[in-house]
């Protein structure tokens, strides 16, 4: 499972929901990588991201959810948590 946070320095909402997604990724043992849009535009082309911040949550690069701008810490939570009882079944 793997956690991609896409971001724009100028946005201070991703400032705010970085450290916390970081701690969901910590505290569930999930890979993150963030992405600056600004300065790799490229690869959010590729993944369809038009708005910051947006989080994707993949495994094995299969995408299980998207958030994007407007959403809360508990959905990505409630969202990692169903996945992974959905997995162990």
């Amino acid at each position: 499972m793997k956690i991609e946070y896409f971001k724009n320095d100028k946005c201070n909402v991703c400032k705010a929901m970085l450290p916390k997604i970081q701690t969901i990724a910590k505290n569930f043992d999930i890979d993150i990588e963030v992405i600056d849009i600004i300065e790799n535009p490229s690869y959010p082309a590729q993944k369809l991201v038009f708005t910051v911040p947006t989080v994707i949550i993949l495994d094995e690069e299969f995408e299980i959810k998207r958030f994007a701008r407007n959403f809360s810490i508990s959905e990505v939570i409630n969202t990692i948590e169903r996945y992974l009882e959905i997995s162990k079944k």
